[in-house]
């Protein structure tokens, strides 16, 4: 498996036109304790970054950590990520939880659930977010933009902060905004006298107006969504229950290998469905691979209702086919509720989504070691 996403590893690299030498790791744990001179691309269920990089960062894994200084840009991707050590160019950043308590040298680009940007961190460029809950408590010698669910200011901003905030945004009195604030929300902010240099605009949207942009068609799509989704799991309790069932136990014994599995599995099929696009003899092949990954997001959500079931029943018992699907169709119309609520609810339908990609992709790798245990391969 190491070797089959090293392959694609250096494809991608290869393929991207880079002239330097590169350093590549795959596994459940990586941990790095010795300076890399050039660019580095690691996945793992657990990585964790002890010495200095002295090019780009490329990182994904359930659990990210990275307690050293990263020269170049750092692009990050995991369930939990952490920076402890500086960057001196930008970073770049998808999770479920981000923590930057390390400085920046330039931007930061975040997508999470909860983005907070620790006492102490000080971000020379600006900040572009979208998160369910952004929390400032460092200087950011810039902008903040972007849209969240929540926004907590208590630090120093050296420009303007323009946001589309879907809750709420609180300024503390110990912050500091040097330039606008401009914010749209549905209700207007308590801002606190002397903490905003210019001006303040405050743009308010109605509720209904909101509700208006989730149209018929949008709630059409999502039921016809839900009842495919809802005929694939009926037809995968009939004739694989045992499959959905052991893949909800191989999830349960590390849910972040599943995820890092799950969030590289896609990043190489994407990457490898790209670059077979480029070349004329690889389009067919090319849109074959898009075509699987439209049939994988559907199954990935079977597996995931399958893995969330199993909260609710115990699957060291034997259990009807009739009760797995009840207990599947209610994990995934929760799946399909949760999924409408703006920023939290799509990071959260990612994260998870991830997690059944993971499930099958460690489902069809037992398969494999049992079959060739057996010498049937």
């Amino acid at each position: 498996m190491k070797k089959f996403l090293l392959l694609f590893l250096s494809l991608f690299i290869l393929t991207s036109g880079s002239a330097f030498a590169v350093t590549l790791e795959a596994g459940e744990n990586i941990v790095i304790t010795t300076n890399i001179l050039d660019d580095a691309y690691i996945v793992g269920g657990n990585a964790n970054i002890e010495a200095d990089i002295f090019g780009d960062l490329y990182i994904a894994g359930g659990t990210v950590t990275i307690n050293a200084k990263i020269h170049e840009d750092l692009v990050v991707a995991g369930g939990r990520v952490i920076v402890l050590g500086d960057v001196l160019g930008d970073l770049r950043v998808i999770g479920g939880q981000v923590a930057v308590y390390g400085n920046v040298g330039d931007d930061i680009v975040a997508i999470g659930g909860q983005v907070d940007i620790g006492k102490g961190s000080v971000v020379g460029g600006s900040v572009l977010s979208g998160a369910g809950i952004l929390t400032v408590d460092g200087e950011i010698g810039e902008d903040i933009r972007g849209g969240m669910g929540m926004l907590m200011i208590n630090g120093v901003v050296g420009k303007d902060v323009i946001v589309t905030i879907e809750d709420t945004i609180n300024i503390s009195e110990n912050a500091k905004i040097l330039g606008d604030l401009k914010y749209s929300a549905l209700l207007e902010a308590n801002i606190p006298d002397d903490v905003v240099s210019g001006e303040i605009l405050f743009n308010q949207f109605e509720e209904e107006s909101v509700l208006e942009n989730i149209t018929y068609a949008f709630f059409i799509w999502k039921i016809l969504s839900f009842l495919s989704a809802l005929i694939l799991a009926g037809i995968l309790v009939l004739l694989a229950p045992k499959a959905l069932i052991k893949a909800t136990k191989i999830t349960n014994d590390n849910i972040l290998k599943t995820f890092g599995v799950g969030l590289l599995t896609m990043i190489v099929a994407i990457i490898g469905a790209i670059v077979l696009m480029i070349t004329v003899v690889g389009v067919p092949v090319g849109l074959i691979v898009f075509a699987m990954l439209l049939m994988v997001i559907y199954f990935a959500k079977v597996f995931v209702a399958a893995w969330l079931a199993g909260y609710v029943f115990n699957y060291k018992k034997k259990i009807s086919r009739w009760k797995l699907f009840g207990g599947m169709a209610l994990a995934m119309l929760a799946y399909y509720i949760v999924g409408v609520i703006p920023y939290v609810g799509w990071v959260a339908n990612l994260v998870l989504f991830l997690i059944g990609i993971g499930a099958m992709v460690l489902l069809k790798i037992e398969y494999f070691k049992f079959m060739k245990e057996k010498g049937m391969i």
